[in-house]
């Protein structure tokens, strides 16, 4: 069964934003709670939200108060040893998402893997609502299950929406880490504290 079209899901994506917008409130909201989110906490509760039968994974968290970002989501393919991050969804101060962007290996403690791999897992990546829910639980999660709804709708709007973008975003991951190699006398940036984001591109849900 296929999805919707890349602009299909961006009308819908836009129209779920709008919607929140109405109620007062954001995704962000949604799986921080009432309170301001502590800076580096992840949210919800310490494992975010995750369906093991996809292995798909997703958390928000935030660094320092920013004016540019509000703070962002952090999605990942889960493996038994390690994980493999996909692309943060940066979010603007209004609730909308701003940004994707790849991350150094550093950052989440994952593993590198080859850009064939990272696309077939940006493809497959999906959160089944009811067996996130279900695992969730198992986990003893106590975030809001009807609250989490709107926020596992969201990211898997992103992914429909831009997929292509999230596709050449690994593309431009690995030239960049190519390109440090070869200005680095062949080493790695993996543990390179001050390479952080390997590949970005802005994003405008209401074009």
């Amino acid at each position: 069964m296929t999805g919707p079209s890349a602009t299909e899901a961006k009308a819908e994506l836009r129209r779920l934003l709008e919607t929140l917008e109405r109620q007062r409130t954001s995704v962000m909201q949604r799986v921080c709670g009432p309170d301001v989110p502590e800076p580096w906490a992840v949210y919800p509760g310490e494992s975010g939200v995750f369906d093991r039968a996809s292995r798909s994974q997703f958390y928000y968290h935030r660094h320092e108060p920013s004016d540019h970002e509000a703070g962002h989501f952090h999605t990942v393919r889960l493996f038994r040893d390690r994980v493999a991050h996909l692309v943060g969804i940066s979010m603007a101060p209004d609730g909308w998402p701003q940004a994707l962007f790849t991350v150094n290996l550093w950052l989440v403690g994952d593993g590198e893997e080859s850009v064939s791999n990272l696309k077939t897992y940006v493809r497959r990546f999906r959160l089944d609502e009811r067996q996130a829910e279900a695992d969730m639980s198992r986990a003893g999660s106590d975030a809001s299950r009807p609250l989490m709804a709107a926020v596992i709708c969201f990211v898997n709007l992103v992914f429909q929406a831009f997929l292509s973008d999230i596709e050449a975003l690994q593309v431009e991951k690995a030239r960049a880490i190519e390109q440090y190699r070869k200005s680095h006398g062949g080493s790695d940036p993996f543990d390179d504290r001050s390479v952080e984001v390997l590949s970005r591109i802005a994003i405008d849900v209401r074009a």
